[in-house]
């Protein structure tokens, strides 16, 4: 999973997680991005089992963007589109002007492309960006990102659109 993602160290030195739940904590309270937890409600203890979220909110230059992430031993169980169905279904009801969301995939992650697909997102556009820091190559390094993008109104018409998300969140 780490293998993917950009700019997360593995593993996380204990500072760089209390400095993110800060940070994140600060996103929320300034609506300028919105963090949860993926908890695997059906197993015992309800272990959290991956995190998404929205980042870039209210920034007029972009779109929001998601980010997301499940342990490898809960991946391909439906969790990841669950929570994703949640945070997106949040994002269009608290903003009427929002006209589309953003995700990013790197190259060969199939499987994310997938996901995103499934959503009801498009593929975008490609940009290059640093080589994810978990994978120890040289700050210069590049990797291929598949941006994709979902519009309200490909949301508004798929069959995600009319979930009450109230009870979750």
């Amino acid at each position: 999973m780490a293998h993917w993602m950009i700019s997360f160290p593995v593993p996380w030195p204990r500072w760089l997680a209390r400095h993110r739940i800060m940070q994140a904590r600060q996103d929320m309270a300034r609506s300028e991005g919105f963090h949860f937890a993926i908890i695997a409600e059906d197993l015992p203890g309800r272990p959290m089992v991956g995190a998404c979220s929205a980042a870039f909110i209210g920034d007029p230059s972009r779109p929001p963007e998601l980010a997301y992430w499940i342990a490898p031993d809960y991946q391909r169980q439906g969790r990841a589109k669950q929570a994703l169905t949640i945070l997106l279904a949040f994002l269009f009801q608290r903003d009427d002007h929002l006209r589309a969301i953003e995700a990013a995939v790197i190259e060969g992650n199939e499987p994310s492309t997938q996901l995103l697909l499934s959503l009801g997102f498009r593929y975008h556009e490609d940009e290059r960006a640093s080589a994810p820091l978990s994978w120890n190559r040289p700050r210069d390094e590049q990797v291929l990102l598949h941006r994709h993008r979902l519009w309200r109104t490909d949301w508004l018409s798929g069959e995600w659109a009319h979930i009450d998300i109230e009870p979750s969140l």
